[in-house]
């Protein structure tokens, strides 16, 4: 049953408008929904759309939202079986069909944490997609792992011993003709598209500067030639190094040209730009090239209910689920671009749009729901039952042992069993805690999910600093908890399960300790929300902003930054007390292994660093102790290879979440929803000697976004001035 939510405020997140059923006998599950026939003539062709869909073989809670604006939970949503089920049912409706993934595929779970995206390749391989663009965390297994999955020329590197370990409890027994393997990695069966991936040093001089993927591929669907161009991630650099050794990353803009030029030149009638450089970027991308007709938008998980018309004179949502006007027609004929985006395994877009003389007439769009209501796909459902079996508890009542290996972890005995790396043991649907609000990540600046995993972090690790005796060390300040997009939701009074911790951290970090100045850590917040507030779109970075552990701040995000007002950040409290610049903080938070060593989360700059050790590496209980790098900066020589810096047991964050949990036993939103960061008009001081507290920005033109597209502070900061 649907348990209805009113809209309120800025905080939609998750939209959708209908499901569909398969071909044949309407299953009853489906006879409750609204479902709209193509009925827009033989020229029309049907773009299936699915992105980001972060690793996630199984169902899960959500918060799901109709086309009116009300929103619904649902505890059942996603996964790969009622995925496949939707996405069947609108080809079997739509023949004349492309299935279109952009964005992170590979990464995202427990279940590809450990198995370096294999177990999704051999169950995503089944869906038949037509054309693929990777996303940024895509890359996230190394270079040596993108390339032997998704590239189909051009070198193949050996695979180093820490990835053969972790691809070694995959492989493609059971499947015939969706899945072959390359240097053990599972390879992508269908063809992957960028024009901004090339090739770099240490790769041959001979090929430098090639490009490592195709940049489009033309299709043929009911007589219309379809070009679907791809834009990768451009944010992989600011990553963890390791992600893109031997690769160069561009914006895609200065190709665009050349490329559009060239498939027209071969006699494409639609054009479709497939880009994972997130809504911002790409609404610009389309405004400004008027040969794009679709524009499919990956990486920051929005969901348009009503498609974007964009073009030079703005943009503007379409009516969800209506008719276009004839203003909307007068300006799809004059070369405005349709700008629609999905938001992970929840929804499967179904664009259809109709072409007569090579230019879009007419379409509609709708955001199909994968629901309660969706019945899953049986041959899907069953392969992935078979890929679980390793991640749950069998008749046999174990659960198969899975160890992450960063690299520079290995060598003779790699993966020996209790030694090396962080080993998940544990079934993932075992329940580790409750809470008694929802848990989602769903806003841009705060939310309750992101306050609590700071505060877990920190409060468990305050423990292991107060009581070791570093000097002058006597506990944790601050921790911050990242600003990832992706994870499952728990809905109040529900139970947290190992899984969801995994969701919230589906990344391989250590979590590690250092000093740093206050000066720092401001400059590291201020750099941090200009990645997601600049007026300009190519300056904004992927991620929304930060979860505060015993951090609260006051910005200002509609009058600043000025040179004379300093940055957004109004005032930040450590405690109780304001933060000083001059002073040094303890603050504890992740490591990304191959990342330098000053760094805590995604600040740099700090020093005495230190990290944290599990006694038993097979039990997250067992005793923590902080440790020295294994490997300290000053044997670090100028142009060496990775070198391994965190103890082979080192403590993973969902080590420290599930301990937290048993000292708490529930998540308390009196407790962690409190307001930590509030937007401020810095102009307007109040007789408390505070600030008038004002809304956060209205992303435009679509309120329900997360993040606001357009950014936010002075007009002229985006180059424009005046209206």
């Amino acid at each position: 049953m649907k348990t209805r939510i009113h809209k309120t405020g800025f905080l939609w997140a998750l939209v959708a408008t209908v499901s569909l059923s398969m071909a044949g006998a309407p299953d009853l599950a489906f006879a409750k929904k609204e479902k709209k026939k193509n009925n827009m003539g033989n020229n029309t062709v049907t773009l299936i759309e699915m992105g980001d869909l972060h690793g996630t073989l199984v169902p899960h809670a959500a918060v799901l939202r109709n086309s009116d604006g009300d929103e619904y939970n649902a505890t059942q949503a996603g996964g790969l079986a009622k995925l496949k089920k939707v996405v069947d049912g609108i080809r079997a409706e739509n023949p004349e069909n492309l299935l279109l993934s952009c964005g992170d595929l590979t990464h995202g779970s427990a279940e590809t944490l450990f198995t370096v995206g294999d177990v999704m390749m051999k169950a995503i391989n089944a869906f038949d997609i037509d054309v693929f663009t990777p996303g940024n965390w895509d890359f996230g297994y190394g270079p040596a792992v993108f390339r032997n999955r998704f590239t189909s020329f051009g070198p193949k590197p050996g695979v180093p011993p820490n990835i053969q370990v972790m691809a070694g409890y995959i492989d493609c027994n059971g499947i015939d003709d969706t899945c072959t393997e390359e240097k053990g990695i599972i390879k992508a069966e269908f063809p992957a598209v960028a024009i901004n991936l090339y090739n770099a040093p240490p790769i041959p001089a001979g090929l430098q500067n090639e490009r490592v993927l195709d940049a489009y591929r033309i299709f043929d669907r009911g007589g219309v030639k379809i070009a679907v161009i791809g834009i990768t991630a451009s944010i992989v650099p600011q990553q963890a190094d390791v992600f893109n050794i031997g690769l160069r990353f561009t914006q895609g803009v200065e190709e665009l040209p050349e490329i559009l030029a060239q498939v027209k030149a071969e006699g494409a009638d639609l054009i479709v730009v497939q880009s994972e450089l997130g809504m911002s970027q790409n609404i610009e991308i389309a405004r400004n090239f008027k040969d794009i007709d679709v524009m499919y938008s990956a990486h920051t998980h929005e969901i348009t209910v009503g498609a974007l018309l964009a073009d030079e004179d703005g943009v503007t949502a379409t009516t969800p689920g209506g008719p276009l006007s004839g203003a909307e027609k007068s300006r799809l004929a004059q070369g405005a671009a349709i700008v629609v985006e999905t938001n992970r395994d929840m929804y499967v877009g179904q664009l259809d749009v109709q072409v007569a003389g090579g230019k879009v007439i007419d379409f509609t769009w709708q955001a199909h729901q994968v629901d309660d209501d969706v019945i899953p796909d049986a041959e899907m459902l069953a392969l992935v039952k078979e890929l679980e079996e390793d991640f749950v508890l069998g008749d046999d009542g174990i659960v198969t042992p899975h160890v992450f290996l960063p690299g520079a972890f290995c060598n003779p005995g790699c993966g020996a069993s209790g030694e090396r790396g962080h080993y998940l043991v544990d079934d993932l649907d075992t329940p580790v805690g409750q809470t008694d609000t929802l848990l989602l990540r769903h806003h841009v600046l705060e939310d309750t999910l992101n306050n609590w995993l700071a505060d877990a972090i920190r409060i468990e690790t305050n423990e292991v600093v107060a009581n070791s005796g570093v000097d002058p060390w006597a506990g944790v300040d601050i921790s911050m908890s990242n600003g990832f997009r992706f994870g499952n939701a728990v809905l109040p009074n529900s139970d947290i399960t190992l899984r969801d911790l995994y969701t919230w951290f589906p990344v391989g970090p250590a979590v590690n300790v250092g000093e740093f100045a206050g000066q720092t850590l401001k400059a590291s917040l201020e750099e941090i929300l200009a990645a997601v507030f600049n007026r300009n779109p190519f300056l904004q970075r992927g991620g929304w902003y930060l979860g505060l552990g015993n951090m609260t701040q006051e910005i200002d995000l509609d009058h600043r930054p000025f040179s004379s007002s300093s940055g957004r950040i109004v005032g930040t409290k450590v405690g109780t007390a304001p933060l000083d610049t001059s002073k040094r903080y303890v603050f504890a938070s992740c490591y990304a292994h191959g990342d330098a060593i000053d760094r805590v989360c995604r600040t740099g700059g700090g020093s005495e660093h230190r990290f944290f050790e599990l006694f038993d590496a097979m039990d997250y209980n067992s005793a923590i102790s902080i440790v020295n790098p294994v490997n300290p900066p000053s044997s670090f020589p100028p142009g060496s290879p990775v070198k391994r810096v965190a103890p082979y047991k080192f403590v993973h964050p969902v080590h420290l979440l599930r301990r937290h949990l048993d000292r708490i036993g529930t998540v308390e939103g009196s407790v962690y929803g409190v307001q930590r960061v509030t937007t401020v008009d810095s102009r307007k001081q109040n007789t408390s000697g505070g600030y008038d507290e004002v809304p956060a920005p209205v992303p435009d033109p679509d309120p329900t976004f997360v993040q606001p597209p357009q950014g936010a502070g002075p007009l002229f900061f985006s180059g424009n001035i005046g209206d």
